[in-house]
């Protein structure tokens, strides 16, 4: 069954991410092109569990949490990270080409965190974090002519009241719905960026917004409201990285991805209420949203820009969690209504010959996920999280061209970790795997407290892909870091 040109690069495109990328896809951007990168990106420094950049040494650690705490409101954190790409490998592209995977030094970079928390008066807090990457030598991003080998970032920015019942705050922060680690359906309010294989599953790539939310606690459970006024939208990889290795190119000149251009006023908003019971938590939410993916179509004007594509949906869900001595269940269901689904219909080509029209079609999806958190010791704790997902009624005379888009698709997340010496040293591994086995990623890490200033971080990355994944590239690379960190 042929593909479409532009369906074929939607589909190379897709697959970069669909193993790391548990919930949105990475046809997507928010800077003018695919060599601009956005200015607001941002993660939550005080534990990295939002971390835009390739941090991921740090998974689960709190930045900040010394023996003695820092005084003052800032904190900050320098960091230099290095990652090597130590596999030599070929393999046969899509065209029949054949190409081989080697990059040697991958990520060297300089970085400096900055986190500012200030109750200022009873009730209310200002709290922001802003970030600085210097990108040496031998770094993918160092010859960047949208960055000059450095860039900045404005994160966290929002001020909180709280009250007896009632808190609002506003400015740059996250929304968490749902309850699966990692896996969540329902977590998908803010945008996501993956730039390369360091950051291994979307707790660490999550991306702040600018929003109003007001919560509400009651005695017959809590509502909690937000609204954002300024939707935006996944940044794309980045050229030249890992998960970006080569752009696609129109009328030989490479493909780029503009940006969404904003003719109307955008907003999303959405609801959710929950409740705790003896041992379990109950929520239900709904929500008004913008798809964080932009989807493209090749350009009909002749220039090497691809158009771009927005669109609304509507999301229903439900979670629950349920804790069983020390273990924890969890429970996601989404139903999203009127997602846009890239399709191809049939068409005459010639005489008895078929062709194909590319498109778009709006489509119903259902979603699911399911796992568990076990305490296995005070120093040893396993999780695991399965996503589910299927598409309602595809229509028969169409075929969906976007290969994640299939009818039903899964994945799974498992990691373990171990904290030894008084909890000097942490080991760790992660493991996300397609259901369907044709992508595999191991993260084996290691973090070490040197004192109550100074952390070392080291990992190991090891990648599997099937020759007809779209993930080929990947198939038995192995990358090795070392991050060393000074908390102040």
């Amino acid at each position: 069954m042929p593909t479409p040109p532009d369906c074929r690069f939607r589909h190379r495109m897709a697959g970069c991410l669909t193993l790391l990328l548990t919930v949105a896809s990475p046809l997507s951007a928010q800077g003018d092109d695919v060599d601009a990168f956005p200015d607001a990106v941002e993660f939550d420094i005080g534990a990295f569990d939002d971390a835009a950049f390739d941090d991921s040494a740090f998974d689960g650690v709190d930045l900040f949490a010394t023996a003695t705490e820092p005084p003052g409101n800032f904190r900050f954190q320098l960091s230099q990270q290095t990652v090597a790409h130590l596999s030599k490998h070929r393999y046969a592209t899509p065209t029949g080409d054949i190409d081989t995977q080697h990059r040697g030094l991958e990520n060297n970079r300089l970085g400096l965190n900055i986190r500012y928390q200030n109750p200022f008066a009873a009730g209310w807090l200002l709290q922001g974090s802003a970030q600085l990457r210097a990108y040496l030598p031998g770094d993918y991003e160092h010859d960047n002519p949208g960055r000059d080998g450095w860039e900045w970032r404005l994160n966290e920015f929002f001020v909180q009241r709280s009250g007896a019942q009632n808190s609002f705050s506003f400015g740059r922060q996250t929304i968490v719905w749902g309850e699966t680690i990692g896996m969540s359906v329902l977590d998908v309010i803010n945008t996501t960026e993956y730039r390369d294989l360091t950051i291994i599953d979307i707790e660490d790539a999550r991306l702040n917004q600018w929003l109003a939310v007001w919560d509400h606690f009651g005695e017959h459970g809590n509502w909690s409201s937000f609204i954002n006024l300024y939707p935006e939208f996944d940044p794309v990889p980045v050229t030249g990285s890992p998960l970006f290795p080569e752009p696609a190119s129109v009328n030989g000149q490479p493909l780029r991805l503009g940006s969404h251009d904003r003719d109307r006023q955008l907003f999303e908003a959405g609801t959710r209420w929950s409740r705790t019971f003896t041992g379990s938590d109950l929520a239900v939410m709904a929500a008004r949203l913008y798809e964080n993916t932009l989807r493209y179509t090749l350009p009909d004007d002749g220039s090497n820009r691809a158009q771009s594509q927005i669109n609304d949906f509507l999301l229903l869900g439900l979670s629950a969690n349920r804790a069983i001595g020390r273990l924890l269940l969890t429970f996601d269901l989404a139903y999203s209504h009127g997602l846009l689904t890239e399709v191809a219909q049939r068409v005459p080509d010639g005489p008895g010959g078929v062709g194909w029209l590319p498109g778009y079609d709006k489509q119903n999806r259902l979603s699911m996920a399911a796992g568990f958190e076990y305490g296995i010791s005070a120093t040893r704790q396993i999780s695991l999280g399965i996503q589910a997902q299927r598409f309602l009624d595809l229509p028969d005379d169409d075929v969906a061209i976007q290969w994640r888009q299939r009818d039903v698709e899964g994945l799974a997340l498992l990691r373990y970790s171990h904290s030894l010496r008084n909890e000097e040293l942490m080991l760790s591994a992660t493991a996300q795997v397609a259901l369907d086995g044709e992508e595999v990623l191991f993260n084996l890490a290691a973090d070490y407290r040197l004192s109550d200033a100074w952390e070392i971080a080291g990992q190991i990355i090891l990648t599997h892909a099937a020759d007809d994944s779209a993930l080929y590239f990947l198939d038995q690379d192995v990358r090795a870091g070392l991050t060393l960190s000074w908390s102040f």
